[in-house]
C-alpha cells in the first residue's frame, strides 16, 4: 500500500475489499505487463510451426508471467485495476490459442489477405518476385484481376480493424494476395521486417480483419476516400459525446446513494434484508417519491441499469476513438479506412443472439471461441453444423468471457463470482430465446416481422436488464462510483462542488517512474 499515493487510496475508505486488495498488491509495472506478449511474439516469429517441445518451453513461461501479474499487481484506479486481470487472462488465452490450438505455420486460415505495410512494394522486388505466385500488384485492370479487397490496419487497443468492401485502394502498399492469402511457408522467404509485421499483425488481429479467420458481423469501415479532417471530426465528436455520458453517470452516482451504499446492492441471488420503506429511504435519491411504486421501480430497473450499460458502451467507444486519433493523427501508423466501428447497429440488437453476435464489440470473440472449436472440431470431430458443436463453441465463448471478467474483478477487489456469473448465465438466456422463437412459430408469428422483432427485443432487453445486476455487483464493491471513468470532471470544476475536479488524482500520481526493488530490475513505469 505505501506505493499507492494517499490521495488515490482515500476514496476507498468505505470499500474494505478494495482496500484489502491494495494492501496486498502494488501498482502494475508496464514493462512487466509487456514482457509476456513480447515472448509470444518472438516465439511465433522464430518458431512458427507447432511442436510439443516449443510449447513445453514457451507456454509455461508466458502463462507464468501473466499469472504473476494477477498475483502481484493492481492499480489505484478501478478501471486499470480491472484491466490488469482481464489483460492477463486474455494474454494467457491468446498464447494457448496461438501455440496449442492453432498452427501458425500450417493452418489454412492463418493467411494474410492484405499487405498494408508497403514493405512488399519497397523491398527491391523481393516480395513479389520470389516465384511463389502469391502476390499481385493491385493496379487497376492491367493484371486481369478484380480489385475487390479488404483494408486492414492495427490499432493500439488490441483490435485489428477493417473489412471486405470491394475497394481497390485500401492498402498502404498497394498489394493484394490471391484467395489463398499469404502465410507460411512462403512468408519465410520475405524480408525480416515483413515477417515481423506479419507476426505482429497476427497477435494484434483479435477480430481477424485482413486474415482468413476474420470474424463475421464487423461494421463497414470508413471509405478510402475519407478525409483526415472528417475522420478527426467523427472521432472527436464520439469522444465528446461519450465524455458527456460518463460525466452524467458520475453526476448521477454522486447524487444517488445507491452507488455508495453496500446495503443497497442486490442481485437476483443477493437480496437485501432492508424493509421496503428503509430501502427507499436509504437507497433512493431524496427527491424520489415513494409512491406510486412504479416510479422507484422504473428508476432502479430501467434508468440505473440502462445508464450502467450505456456507460460501459461509452468507456469502450471513447478508448477506441482516442486510439484511432492517436495512431492516425499524432502517430500516423494507420489510416482512417482501417478503423471500422467497434460496435454494430442497434437495429441488430433485436434478439439476445443479435445483441452478442452483431451489436456488441467482437474484440475477444475469436479467441474466446477457439478453445470450443478445438474441442468440438479437433478432439470430438463433430460436424461444424451440428447443434452439439455449436453449443460447445458458444459455451466456451461465455466461459472464457466470464473468466476474463472474473479475473479482472479479482485484481480489482478480490471478488470474481458475480462478474463471471453474469456471462455463465447468458447461455440460459439463449435457451429461453429458443423457447420464445418456438412460441412465436406456434402462434403463426414471423420472428423476422415487426411483431416478432418486438417480442424478441422485449425478451432480450428484459433478460439483459435482469442479469445486469449480477454483472455490476462485484464492480460496485470495487468503488466504481468514487473513482470515476473520467479523469477530470467538468461539472465539479464549473460548480466547485462534489469534490476535486481531478477524479483520479493528478497524472503524475497514478502514472509515474518508480524504483521499487520488488520489480523485475527494480525500476519501471507504474500505473
Amino acid at each position: 500500500m505505501p506505493l499507492f499515493p494517499a490521495a488515490s487510496i482515500a476514496p476507498y475508505a468505505n470499500y474494505p475489499d478494495r482496500l484489502a486488495t491494495i494492501a496486498t498488491k502494488t501498482p502494475v509495472l508496464l514493462h512487466e505487463a509487456f514482457l509476456p506478449p513480447l515472448l509470444l511474439f518472438l516465439t511465433l516469429l522464430l518458431y512458427p510451426r507447432k511442436s510439443p517441445l516449443r510449447n513445453a518451453l514457451a507456454l509455461p513461461v508466458i502463462v507464468g508471467l501473466y499469472a504473476r501479474l494477477v498475483r502481484l499487481y493492481t492499480s489505484s484506479h478501478w478501471g486499470f485495476a480491472f484491466c490488469v486481470g482481464a489483460y492477463a487472462y486474455y494474454g494467457a488465452l491468446q498464447a494457448f490459442n496461438l501455440l496449442v490450438v492453432k498452427d501458425v505455420a500450417r493452418d489454412a486460415d492463418v493467411r494474410w489477405q492484405i499487405d498494408d505495410t508497403g514493405v512488399a512494394s519497397s523491398s527491391n522486388g523481393h516480395a513479389h518476385s520470389n516465384g511463389n505466385g502469391e502476390v499481385k500488384k493491385s493496379n487497376g485492370s492491367t493484371n486481369g484481376t478484380t480489385n475487390g479487397n479488404a483494408s486492414r490496419h492495427m490499432n493500439g487497443n488490441g483490435v485489428a480493424n477493417g473489412g471486405s468492401h470491394g475497394i481497390s485502394n485500401g492498402t498502404a502498399g498497394g498489394q493484394t494476395f490471391r484467395a489463398s492469402g499469404l502465410g507460411y511457408p512462403e512468408i519465410s522467404k520475405y524480408p525480416l521486417i515483413q515477417r515481423i509485421r506479419f507476426t505482429g499483425s497476427l497477435i494484434f488481429a483479435s477480430r481477424g480483419v485482413g486474415w482468413k479467420f476474420q470474424i463475421r458481423h464487423i461494421p463497414e469501415p470508413p471509405s478510402p476516400g475519407t478525409s483526415l479532417l472528417s475522420f478527426i471530426r467523427t472521432h472527436a465528436a464520439k469522444i465528446l459525446f461519450t465524455y458527456t455520458v460518463l460525466e452524467t453517470f458520475s453526476y448521477i452516482a454522486a447524487i444517488d446513494p445507491y452507488f455508495t451504499t453496500p446495503a443497497c446492492w442486490t442481485t437476483p441471488f443477493h437480496r437485501t434484508a432492508l424493509p421496503a420503506d428503509e430501502y427507499h429511504a436509504l437507497c433512493m435519491p431524496s427527491s424520489m417519491p415513494a409512491t406510486p411504486a412504479a416510479v422507484p421501480f422504473l428508476w432502479h430497473n430501467i434508468f440505473r441499469k440502462y445508464m450502467g450499460l450505456f456507460s460501459v458502451y461509452a468507456i469502450l467507444t471513447q478508448l477506441f476513438s482516442i486510439a484511432a486519433l492517436l495512431l492516425t493523427v499524432l502517430i500516423p501508423v494507420t489510416r482512417p479506412e482501417g478503423w471500422s466501428p467497434l460496435f454494430g447497429s442497434l437495429a441488430d440488437a433485436t434478439s439476445l443472439r443479435g445483441f452478442w453476435t452483431k451489436f456488441w464489440h467482437g474484440i475477444f470473440k475469436k479467441y474466446f471461441s477457439y478453445p470450443g472449436e478445438w474441442i468440438a472440431f479437433q478432439l470430438l470431430q463433430l460436424d461444424r453444423r451440428s447443434a452439439r458443436a455449436q453449443m460447445i463453441v458458444m459455451l466456451a465463448a461465455f466461459v472464457n468471457s466470464g473468466a476474463l471478467h472474473g479475473v479482472g474483478c479479482y485484481t480489482l477487489n478480490g471478488r470474481w463470482r458475480a462478474a463471471a456469473g453474469f456471462f455463465l448465465l447468458q447461455p440460459l438466456g439463449f435457451v429461453g430465446e429458443i423457447a420464445v422463437y418456438k412460441m412465436l412459430k406456434m402462434c403463426g408469428v414471423d420472428a423476422r416481422g415487426t411483431v416478432g422483432k418486438v417480442v424478441t427485443t422485449v425478451y432480450s432487453m428484459t433478460w439483459l436488464l435482469w442479469s445486469s445486476e449480477v454483472f455490476a455487483y462485484d464492480f460496485l464493491y470495487g468503488g466504481i462510483s468514487v473513482a470515476e471513468p473520467v479523469a477530470w470532471s467538468f461539472w465539479r470544476w464549473w460548480t466547485g462542488t462534489g469534490g476535486q475536479a481531478w477524479r483520479w488524482g493528478r497524472p503524475g500520481e497514478w502514472l509515474r517512474w518508480d524504483t521499487h526493488e520488488g520489480s523485475l530490475g527494480g525500476w519501471g513505469v507504474r500505473l
